[in-house]
């Protein structure tokens, strides 16, 4: 049938040039060529054609539109799309569009001219065959060595599926024709999935999702799937296609990779809590004090900041960083930081830059672990009225973790023995916190540290020196 009239839309020169040999080597001569889908229309409207066919991405109209306006005009029209079938999306939408035959890209002599028979075929007997059964034969041969496809009846009954399917499954055609695709289905999965699935379909739109399901043998096997209803000429739907691809080694890839990841950023977080406590650790021993101090305050800073309505990531967050409250002690001369006597006025202000220099040590980092850290080194030192240092902030202008730290710290230093003093009894330091409560202290934490002592006297005997 070599007086076939033959309209091909294709914008690159080079294939055009390709595909006229084509043509010559399989005697076929009446072929009229377009450089886009605009052209091709026109010269559609403006003639008559046997076969259309067609590039998928073409500027100004792509094929699916020209083919779309096309059938517009001529239901019947046959149809050939040049497709490099590595794009589910793409073949799913020429199928919908009722696209009768794909040649794959890079065009091959003995497919084109293979194909090209079956159309004239085709084309030369006139026939209107059954839609749904050529739709379906021409996918097939397009994708089942790659696909895992099945179809079923509108009581969801697998009424076809081939070698991909049974292999992965392990069933035989026997097995599981006649059945519903429930002998594959894998107890983890949801019943509100299939229940939505069955929604979507039913209501004549696709469905997409990931499916977990169980071999013959009981292994499990992973499958990205995409399950469309077949319409015929009158919008009724007359089965369900499903397209599957196997996605197992992905996703248990991806599984072990997260594990792995977790590990990965535990092992992160807790070197950085072992870093933090130990670099704060460093800051009392310079000064002549145990760990237990800074492990001490840790504890008491996570209690007042639960006491206080803190959420349990930022108590965490301030337990890990208050053992650093002191860090820039690490800047001081021991002549001024282990003096057992009374400061000068000079050392004084000398110590009390260490606020500054452990801010200014942890301030550049993007932690947030030390960036927490840098404010609780910077304000543990402020007091509520505004007397403190370095910056004299007052009341809640003083961060929450400061004002928190400011009193564990106190508490604990007071208690504890130092090279400039003795220990105080408890109640000595407890009518200190009475007296500077709304002056050096917030009140409102003083209260919650009051009403909870309880809690604070268990860990102080939990970690004492």
């Amino acid at each position: 049938m070599n007086t076939v009239s033959i309209l091909y839309a294709e914008d690159d020169n080079a294939i055009i040039e390709f595909v006229k040999v084509l043509f010559k080597k399989i005697n076929i001569s009446n072929v009229t060529y377009a450089k886009n889908g605009e052209e091709a229309f026109d010269l559609y409207m403006n003639g008559e054609y046997d076969l259309v066919i067609s590039d998928m991405i073409m500027p100004i109209m792509n094929g699916f539109e020209l083919i779309a306006k096309i059938k517009d005009h001529n239901p019947n029209q046959v149809f050939m799309m040049i497709t490099g079938l590595d794009n589910r999306e793409d073949l799913i939408k020429a199928i919908e569009l009722r696209v009768h035959y794909f040649i794959e890209k890079p065009i091959k002599l003995n497919t084109f001219a293979k194909v090209m028979n079956e159309c004239l075929k085709y084309i030369e007997k006139q026939k209107d065959a059954e839609l749904s059964n050529t739709l379906l034969t021409q996918y097939k041969d397009a994708i089942d060595s790659s696909t895992i496809v099945s179809k079923a009846d509108l009581k969801g009954n697998i009424i076809y599926a081939n070698e991909a399917f049974f292999n992965i499954s392990q069933y035989t055609k026997e097995e599981c024709l006649g059945k519903g695709h429930n002998i594959i289905r894998h107890s983890e999965m949801d019943a509100a999935i299939f229940k939505d699935m069955w929604k979507t379909i039913t209501a004549k739109k696709q469905w997409r999702g990931i499916i977990k399901n169980k071999a013959k043998d009981g292994s499990e096997y992973i499958v990205d799937s995409l399950i469309i209803p077949l319409l015929d000429t009158n919008n009724e739907i007359i089965e369900y296609l499903g397209i599957r691809h196997d996605i197992t080694k992905l996703e248990h890839y991806k599984m072990d990779l997260q594990k792995q990841l977790e590990i990965a950023v535990k092992d992160i977080v807790d070197t950085q809590k072992e870093v933090v406590f130990t670099m704060g650790a460093i800051g009392e021993t310079r000064s002549k004090e145990t760990g237990f101090h800074v492990k001490r305050v840790a504890e008491y800073s996570y209690i007042l900041a639960k006491l206080a309505g803190l959420d349990e990531e930022k108590a965490q967050l301030l337990k890990l960083a208050s053992p650093m409250h002191d860090i820039g002690k690490v800047g001081i001369p021991d002549a001024i930081l282990n003096k057992p006597g009374k400061l000068t006025l000079d050392e004084f202000k000398i110590m009390m830059t260490h606020s500054t220099l452990g801010y200014e040590m942890l301030k550049g980092s993007s932690r947030e672990i030390l960036q927490t850290s840098a404010i609780v080194a910077y304000e543990h030192h402020e007091k509520w009225d505004g007397s403190g240092y370095p910056r004299g902030l007052e009341k809640e202008d003083i961060h929450i973790y400061g004002r928190i730290t400011a009193i564990c710290d106190v508490f604990d230093a007071l208690g504890s023995d130092r090279c400039y003093k003795k220990a105080w009894e408890l109640e000595k330091i407890l009518t200190l916190f009475r007296e500077e409560s709304g002056k050096q202290f917030d009140p409102y934490l003083v209260n919650l540290f009051f009403e909870n002592l309880d809690q604070f006297l268990v860990i102080r005997d939990r970690y004492i020196d």
